[in-house]
């Protein structure tokens, strides 16, 4: 059953009580071992205002549980990472958990632990419940993954960005948790770079597996200071989107087809993307053509890849680089056309989870425990239904 700590007029009214002059930013190690509490939690608190579950954050704030509830933040703790635990222990385990559920309330204690939250996690398709009922928030808390406290609290205290409309910042009182600390840190790309900018110590042929924050920082989005949060939390709101959201890449990209002497082109420009296309070595872009006659037969095909395909050999290797920087230009050529072409027809796919799905086949060939036999086989299911069409057009001839 749902509750209400304060009335939502009262939480307004309390918001601007009191503001320090100047922006205290985050706290010294805010992203180093996170833990959200430290002690007892204020004694004045009630035991709503206590509860880290995301179901006690969505009992006031409605709005950025719902966005959460769907996105990839709230399924870190995902059956294809955690399906690899068994083999790994526990405290190997923690340091993926590092990214994946990262505060120190979250991490195992031990591998038995482990076990019983993987068993736990396979009688449940979330890690919390999605009709935000903080009566059935019962689970362990790491199976919320980047929960709200992951990034909003740290001992006890609460911290967010300024005021919507306003630039008050430092500590704010409010009629809930004893107030909050309003730093424009929440604001700037850095906050994103703990978990989506990997160090140059595990750079493969010079650049980090993921390498967005430095991606972004050489490109024009960079330097007029449009943001992370701009693109991915437009108007705060708490959605995450990015690759396996057909919309949003439809946003980042110009696709144009156009005739030319020889052939016919489809042109990509990555034109509101502020980092390579695809950051990440996961996904996959697949761009085919296919030269049409009248009735409507395939007379020659041709296909290329956009991505950045790793591989694993005593050691990580780059195989290919082939994606698209900000603001980049690309043609994809169908050249020469057969003489009874009428048409050419373009489709471009989108594998989210490329990489994973071929890591998914190769466990379930190895040898593994049945709950992580288990966890995996959900992970590639849930893998294999990611694809989606992304353009589909005809150029006639």
């Amino acid at each position: 059953m749902k509750q209400k700590i304060v009335a939502a007029g009262m939480l307004v009214a309390g918001l601007l009580l009191m503001a320090a002059s100047i922006d205290p930013g985050l706290p010294k190690g805010y992203w180093h071992k996170p833990a959200a509490t430290a002690g007892s939690p204020p004694a004045r608190w009630s035991e709503l205002e206590a509860n880290l579950h995301p179901e006690a954050c969505g009992q006031c704030h409605e709005a950025q549980f719902d966005a959460w509830k769907d996105s990839l933040h709230a399924h870190a703790y995902s059956p294809g990472m955690i399906g690899q635990f068994p083999a790994m222990g526990y405290q190997k385990a923690n340091g993926c958990l590092a990214c994946h559920a990262l505060l120190a309330e979250q991490a195992y204690p031990d591998d038995k632990s482990m076990r019983h939250s993987l068993k736990l996690r396979l009688k449940h398709d979330s890690g919390f419940d999605r009709e935000a009922d903080i009566d059935k928030a019962t689970l362990p808390l790491r199976h919320a993954g980047v929960t709200c406290a992951a990034c909003h609290v740290r001992g006890w205290q609460r911290f967010g960005p300024p005021p919507k409309g306003g630039s008050a910042t430092g500590h704010l009182d409010a009629a809930a948790h004893g107030g909050f600390v309003a730093t424009s840190a929440f604001e700037r790309s850095g906050f994103c770079a703990s978990c989506h900018q990997f160090p140059q110590s595990k750079a493969i042929n010079g650049k980090p597996l993921e390498n967005t924050l430095t991606e972004w920082k050489n490109s024009s989005f960079g330097e007029k200071g449009i943001t992370c949060q701009q693109c991915h939390m437009p108007d705060r709101r708490h959605e995450f989107r990015g690759i396996h959201d057909p919309e949003m890449v439809r946003k980042g990209l110009d696709i144009t087809l156009l005739r030319q002497a020889d052939g016919v082109r489809l042109r990509m420009t990555s034109k509101w993307i502020g980092h390579a296309f695809p950051t990440y070595v996961t996904p996959e872009i697949i761009v085919r053509a296919e030269a049409l006659n009248a009735a409507g037969k395939v007379l020659q095909n041709w296909q290329w890849k956009v991505g950045r395909e790793v591989a694993y050999d005593r050691g990580w290797k780059e195989l290919r680089d082939t994606r698209l920087m900000p603001g980049e230009k690309r043609d994809f050529t169908a050249s020469p056309l057969p003489a009874a072409t009428t048409r050419v027809h373009y489709r471009i796919t989108v594998v989210p989870d490329k990489f994973y799905q071929g890591v998914y086949r190769r466990l379930l060939s190895a040898d593994m425990t049945s709950q992580a036999q288990a966890h995996i086989k959900r992970a590639a299911r849930r893998a294999a239904k990611g694809d989606y069409l992304l353009f589909d057009g005809f150029i006639t001839i």
